[in-house]
């Protein structure tokens, strides 16, 4: 589409992870779609194709279509160890889409002949803090087997990378994963979307995880997105958005201060640096004991920063299966696994968090470190 001026007055804010980078319950429905927000989209997808072999006898199968299991998407993963992407069309261009649970509307990327219509002025709420951007409209959307028409989306801002050999199109978000069971099987690099038929005599849900499954119940976001945890750290009961979009875990320096762990238990951590737009100076800190429902471990490092909400991101997901059960408000996962795809083909993720001692160096009276990029792809392969 063409760029059109400035729209109507602003709406009510909405979530995403990444703020406007300088110069996303949703389901997909037979076109035409409903464009006004918030309203459900089904699923437009083909019969599916044979299935494939079984998986190994220690190694859970992939979902498919039967009696028990209907409306599959399976993709592979293009970003490897990094955050979960996917090949996806948006109109005539050919791509790759990050996956956020914490993004509430379908983000777009602007970039060299790929622009599109600029409507209503809208508030955004980043992990870094508040932006604006517009609201705009994708003509059509592919991801898979599944196909939707006039879905409505916010523009995120300009994105020249690609990860993969694929231009980076944008993030898809709770508008459309949040209707589907989302099984994001890091070992294999395969992403599947499905709904349960409710039959009779099916196999509970978190053996698609594995023999060894933990689970944890999804509350409510402050907008009503069923992405939060309750996760225990020294004790404590935090609650925090399971985002695979972060390559860190994040803890807002408040929560981390009603749990005992100030400026005083913070002054010998290193320090960080979350990249998502904007840049967060933080602490990264390890928390010990870590409970997530019946899940113990020995700990859980955070950066703790002036973040705008808690995120428990690809640090602690990265290997294991995970199924965000979206219509029963469940979180289920595995132990870590062995990688069982081969070598990585990107690492990259939507918001970078990394160790900064030298950069706060330099803000604190050095010389002036270079503008930090909120998304760094990897050359393409």
């Amino acid at each position: 589409m063409m760029k059109s001026g400035r729209g109507a007055p602003a709406r009510n804010a909405v979530r995403s992870i990444l703020m406007l980078l300088p110069a996303v319950p949703l389901m997909f429905l037979p076109a035409p779609m409903a464009a006004a927000r918030g309203r459900h989209i089904a699923p437009v997808v083909p019969p599916p194709a044979a299935p494939v072999a079984s998986a190994a006898d220690d190694t859970p199968p992939v979902p498919q279509a039967g009696s028990c299991i209907a409306h599959v998407l399976s993709l592979p993963l293009l970003t490897g160890e990094g955050s979960p992407g996917v090949a996806i069309t948006f109109g005539a261009a050919k791509g790759m889409a990050f996956l956020g649970m914490s993004q509430e509307t379908l983000g777009v990327f602007e970039r060299p002949g790929l622009e599109y219509d600029h409507g209503r002025a809208v508030h955004m709420q980043t992990i870094t803090g508040p932006a604006e951007t517009f609201e705009t409209t994708v003509d059509r959307l592919e991801l898979g087997r599944g196909t939707a028409r006039q879905v409505p989306a916010i523009i995120l801002g300009r994105m020249d990378g690609k990860v993969a050999g694929l231009p980076i199109l944008g993030v898809v978000g709770y508008d459309i994963l949040g209707n589907y069971d989302v099984l994001m099987d890091f070992p294999r690099h395969i992403i599947t979307l499905f709904k349960e038929t409710g039959a009779a005599a099916c196999s509970p849900l978190p053996a698609l995880v594995g023999a060894h499954a933990y689970s944890a119940l999804l509350m409510p976001n402050a907008q009503g997105m069923n992405v939060t945890v309750q996760v225990s750290l020294n004790g404590a009961l935090v609650g925090m958005e399971v985002e695979p979009g972060s390559n860190a875990s994040v803890l807002r320096a408040a929560d981390a201060a009603d749990i005992g762990v100030g400026k005083a238990e913070l002054a010998a951590d290193p320090r960080s640096r979350t990249d998502a737009g904007n840049a967060i100076i933080g602490r990264r800190h390890r928390f010990a004991p870590v409970a997530i429902g019946t899940w113990h471990g020995a700990s859980l490092s955070a950066d703790v920063t002036n973040a705008q909400f808690n995120i428990l991101g690809m640090d602690f997901l990265r290997g294991r299966r995970v199924l965000f059960a979206f219509p029963t408000r469940m979180f289920y996962f595995s132990d870590v696994q062995p990688d069982a795809a081969g070598a990585a083909s990107a690492t990259l993720s939507l918001a970078q968090s990394r160790l900064a001692d030298v950069e706060v160096q330099q803000d604190d009276g050095g010389p002036p470190a270079a503008p930090a990029q909120a998304l760094a792809p990897a050359p393409a392969p």
